[in-house]
């Protein structure tokens, strides 16, 4: 069995072919991809694989654009923070999805069903991909924290930007108060609206309204800072800097 992977979180892809290689040892993963652009260019040179695993959000857009142009003739399990979106719609077409952190038994069981109901299918997903882009997503109001013994919360109105330090998620407010989440980094960027939040890099996730200059910065990346001021350097991956410009612009 031939297995491509599609995701652009290496953390999620080591565990991805950890889990697969202890679950499915025979099988043989093709390659992995982190961008669209760089999918597109492989489903048009190589042989379509058994079976792809892949994100929804990727370094350069979402991954639904890749059916915009390419044919796709295999199944497809989606591996996302993103669980606001259709769960329906993508087991009405014959797929699967596995939510971040990815859970061995929820990807034997995925496997599993692909195993059961593996055919030669042609996979539209048109419908689908329109549903996501014109769905209004039910975002997250409120951040629950806790200071000292007390637990209270920050409304996402509130929310400055999102921080990842020595294993911990930290949120910091337009005050400049700082709290821990119990959160990771992937499950905040599926919660945030993405019209107001943007992920810069694997570490930081910014509103607009606190991004108050934009640079120019080494290796085609981009340099922004922030109010309130964060003592680390915020930084667009090359990677997001297109996509960033496009958000900035929409």
């Amino acid at each position: 069995m031939k297995v491509l992977i599609i995701e652009d979180e290496i953390p999620a892809v080591k565990r991805l072919i950890q889990l697969i290689s202890e679950l499915e040892p025979e099988w043989e993963i093709m390659e992995h991809l982190d961008e669209v652009s760089i999918a597109v260019n492989w489903f048009k040179s190589n042989p379509m694989p058994d079976l792809v695993f892949m994100d929804i959000q990727l370094a350069d857009g979402f991954s639904f654009d890749i059916f915009d142009q390419v044919k796709l003739t295999c199944p497809v399990i989606f591996v996302t923070a993103f669980d606001n979106y259709a769960v329906n719609a993508f087991r009405v077409n014959g797929l699967d999805y596995i939510l971040k952190p990815i859970q061995k038994t929820l990807l034997g069981e995925s496997i599993e069903r692909f195993k059961a109901i593996k055919t030669s299918q042609n996979i539209d997903l048109t419908a689908l991909s329109e549903f996501i882009k014109e769905k209004k997503a039910p975002f997250k109001e409120r951040f629950l924290i806790k200071t000292g013994e007390e637990l209270n919360f920050v409304r996402s109105s509130e929310v400055a930007y999102f921080l990842s330090e020595a294993s911990y998620s930290f949120i910091v407010t337009k005050s400049g108060n700082r709290y821990i989440l119990d959160e990771t980094m992937d499950q905040i960027e599926g919660e945030v609206d993405p019209s107001l939040f943007f992920r810069i890099n694997r570490k930081q996730i910014v509103c607009l309204d606190c991004i108050t200059k934009i640079s120019s910065y080494f290796n085609n990346r981009l340099k922004i800072e922030l109010n309130p001021v964060e003592k680390q350097e915020s930084i667009v991956s090359r990677t997001r800097v297109k996509v960033f410009k496009e958000w900035l612009n929409q």
